[in-house]
């Protein structure tokens, strides 16, 4: 609450006094519509939706911009019980401040709901998840950015939760190239100290990372350590660990990867095939909050496409495995030949192994086809799962259509075998008409479902635009017959929406 308050009284000093460098601009958006729910009530109409978002920016001060975002929300109890007025939300803003001389220089901003300010580079282990470390997108905190002549460049960024849980996040990068930029090396301190406020009540990590190019080779690592003093059971594993030296050296709070790029085979004539090994461990302790909380797992994996000479096709085959590094024991009991119970302990590493293939081609005319199967085997306390899949697509498109075809068949032989298909069409009519149109089925031993999305678009003006839609738009939207949410239990939604769009 305090970057908040802080942003707004600089933002409104700025604002009375260079009132003639602000710019405003704004999105709006209007829904109505009815949806047939049932054969008794037949179309309902819903309670129409008005959305107003309105952005403030400005560059009142030289090297110094800032930028704001507000929107109507209806979506809140006072609205709803009174039904008298909408709630205006502060959603995201920041002030930004940049000075540079002589290849020298620095960024500073204050920011607050701005999730795109945590993004730091270069972690292969995923170190930095924006997801973890925004507060659910109500972060807010000071950004700095330092670079030199000298090839070497520092980040650090505070965050604070004081909207949501009350922890600190810091984090910190700093980046140096050596060797004209062949040589790469970083170093990684994150911490997150939790609300309480004690001194044992963090999670911290600290990380290095070494990439070196030589010739057309890349070698890429990274190390990383963590540690969470207030988890006492973690501890005194990772100490049990340490005391058998290099034996359990691997099982311990650290986390390594590597990858190795530029590997190739064939000639120029028959088709040069690259091969990209890596290889990957997570400690049974390592613990990262702020990033991707892998633990207990080894892996490695060789990545490989093959470029066919003078035909625009491309043939891939990927294959990578993981399992637990510390296994899981179950107990299992016999008769023995004596009728006596015998006891015998299972370990449980849990495998995953994944072998991919696909062969992607580009023909004449536009049109471009792919084909894959994806092989993945598992196990789950120590019970065998298939996950065998098969993809197929063909697209085409040009200035006046695009239309995309898919088809798949999900878990193959399984009781769970699943029947995908999926068309999208798009066609533009002139300048303002386009017309959209999505199909979907799915069909698996229960039965079949069915998605039917339709769009017409009228672009009224530069900035205005009308949407007449009929059914769901939000199956296949992201991925078509890949939506798992249609394909699990997706179905036709009988509805009508007239949506108007505007920018000003």
């Amino acid at each position: 609450m305090k970057f908040k308050i802080l942003i707004i009284c600089i933002f409104t000093l700025f604002l009375g006094q260079l009132y003639s460098q602000v710019k405003l601009e704004g999105y709006f958006e209007g829904q109505f519509g009815r949806t047939y729910t049932s054969d008794s009530f037949k179309w309902n109409m819903w309670d129409p939706n008005f959305y107003l978002e309105t952005r403030v920016s400005g560059s009142p001060v030289t090297n110094t911009n800032f930028y704001f975002k507000f929107y109507s929300d209806k979506d809140n109890d006072y609205y709803k019980f009174t039904s008298l007025q909408s709630e205006g939300v502060f959603t995201e803003g920041h002030i930004d401040f940049r000075q540079e001389k002589n290849g020298n220089g620095f960024n500073a901003t204050l920011f607050t709901r701005e999730s795109g300010r945590y993004w730091i580079d270069g972690s292969m282990l995923g170190l930095v998840n924006t997801g973890s470390v925004n507060n659910d997108g109500n972060g807010q905190g000071m950004r700095f950015d330092f670079w030199d002549k000298l090839n070497s460049s520092f980040t650090y960024v505070f965050s604070d939760f004081s909207q949501g849980s009350g922890d600190d996040v810091h984090l910190l990068r700093f980046r140096q190239s050596f060797l004209k930029n062949k040589l790469k090396t970083g170093i990684f301190f994150l911490r997150k100290n939790y609300s309480t406020g004690a001194e044992k009540d963090y999670n911290q990590v600290i990380a290095g990372d070494l990439k070196f190019q030589f010739g057309r080779y890349f070698l890429d690592t990274e190390f990383a350590g963590s540690s969470v003093p207030s988890e006492d059971e973690t501890n005194e594993l990772n100490d049990i660990y340490r005391e058998n030296g290099w034996k359990d050296f691997f099982k311990t709070n650290i986390a390594t990867k590597a990858e190795f790029r530029g590997l190739r085979v064939g000639t120029a004539n028959l088709g040069y095939w690259f091969f990209t090994p890596g290889i990957s461990n997570y400690g049974n302790t390592y613990r990262n909050y702020m990033g991707d909380n892998k633990s207990n797992e080894f892996g490695f994996w060789i990545n490989s496409y093959y470029l066919v000479p003078r035909k625009a096709i491309t043939i891939t085959i990927n294959y990578s495995r993981f399992e637990k590094i510390v296994p899981d024991t179950i107990q299992t009991i016999a008769i023995g030949d004596s009728n006596q119970f015998v006891y015998d302990t299972q370990k449980i590493y849990d495998p995953v192994s994944n072998l991919y293939s696909e062969i992607y081609v580009e023909f004449v005319n536009g049109f471009k086809g792919k084909l894959f199967f994806n092989k993945k085997d598992e196990k789950w306390h120590g019970t065998k799962y298939k996950h065998y899949d098969f993809f197929s697509e063909l697209s085409v498109e040009n200035k006046l259509a695009k239309l995309l075809t898919q088809f798949k068949i999900k878990d193959i032989g399984e009781n769970t075998e699943k029947h995908i298909a999926g068309v999208e069409v798009s066609v533009n009519l002139s300048e303002k008409w386009r017309i959209f149109t999505r199909g979907m089925i799915a069909n698996d031993k229960v039965g079949s479902r069915h998605s039917i999305f339709g769009e017409i678009q009228y672009r009224l003006s530069g900035n205005t635009e009308v949407f007449l839609q009929y059914g769901p738009s939000w199956w296949g939207q992201y991925g078509l017959v890949n939506d798992d949410g249609f394909v699990s239990g997706g179905s036709m939604s009988k509805e009508i929406k007239l949506i108007v769009k505007g920018w000003f």
